[in-house]
């Protein structure tokens, strides 16, 4: 009673619209007004834990099927993820989910657990251009496939590219934009991933279009590119900086000019924020954790319904 009452004490925080929690079949109401949706709690949750990281103990509650939501699943996220300034966050507790190495192998790990669970994975929720990144929505009728596709152009079109020019893509992803470079432009592109699964895909899209003379990728680190032998016109990189760590921006930048010709040009797309912190727990937990295979296969997700499931 005294750890259900402490729980219900600490969710009135969040009180920016009305809600209702179930719990022991009982009956709360945080805020003021007709509650928008209901948080059913099967098991209570620790203060303890909501203390250490409120979003890994709400998080992992829903995955393990202690927490779910009725009414309007994304409004309820959307009410708690709008205040996460009221989130407890410690990092002294977190230390090895939130401070871990950027090391050359250890990132690695990072983004192969993230993007080698499979291609058939993504190809359920992204665009038919596999793109991994934000996308550019210039009318309100563009549907995601064309804001990536916009988005693409736009990148393009600011490189300033002439047939027969050099591009590299770091942090390639599934190839889209190279692809389209080749084909629009005529310049010949070099990608680079870590992921295996990215890989595989990209090469089959080359042969695919018979690309094969303009466009390769390559599975290598961003720190390797001056190994590489090859120098640049243009260098681009969307959404992949945000995995270098800021430890490694300098080297980062440093790896880019060592391959990029005197007077080329380097595009940098990614997101930031006007404060800089570690990241949330969650996210650095469950969707990339530096691990091997044999404990990833281990690591829960999410099914295509409500519930969990394992990897086999």
């Amino acid at each position: 009673m005294i750890e259900e009452n402490v729980l219900i004490s600490y969710l009135k925080k969040f009180d920016q619209y009305p809600f209702k929690i179930k719990i022991n079949q009982k009956e709360y109401v945080i805020g003021s007004g007709e509650p928008q949706f209901t948080v059913i709690l099967h098991k209570s949750i620790p203060l303890s834990n909501l203390m250490t990281s409120t979003s890994l103990a709400l998080g992992e509650a829903y995955m393990d099927g202690n927490l779910e939501i009725e009414g309007d699943l994304y409004f309820a996220l959307d009410h708690f993820l709008g205040q996460m300034g009221k989130f407890a966050t410690d990092e002294s507790a977190l230390k090895k989910i939130m401070h871990t190495s950027t090391a050359k192998k250890n990132q690695q790990k990072e983004v192969q657990s993230h993007y080698d669970i499979g291609n058939d994975f993504y190809k359920l929720w992204l665009d038919e251009t596999m793109s991994y990144s934000c996308g550019y929505f210039i009318h309100e009728d563009d549907t995601l496939y064309q804001a990536q596709v916009n988005k693409v152009d736009y990148i393009l079109k600011k490189l300033y590219l002439q047939e027969g020019m050099s591009l590299l893509d770091i942090g390639c992803g599934w190839g889209f934009l190279l692809i389209e470079a080749a084909k629009k432009y005529g310049v010949r592109c070099v990608g680079i991933t870590l992921s295996k699964e990215q890989y595989a895909e990209f090469e089959r899209k080359i042969k695919e279009e018979h690309l094969e003379q303009l466009v390769s990728v390559k599975l290598m680190d961003y720190r390797d590119l001056p190994e590489l032998g090859q120098s640049f016109d243009r260098v681009v990189s969307v959404g992949m900086v945000e995995h270098v760590g800021r430890n490694n921006y300098q080297l980062f930048i440093d790896s880019v000019k060592k391959v990029l010709n005197p007077g080329g040009l380097f595009l940098l797309h990614f997101i930031s924020g006007l404060k800089e912190h570690p990241g949330d727990p969650w996210i650095k937990k469950i969707y990339f954790p530096r691990r091997n295979r044999a404990e990833f296969k281990e690591t829960r997700r999410f099914s295509p319904g409500h519930g969990l499931r394992k990897f086999p």
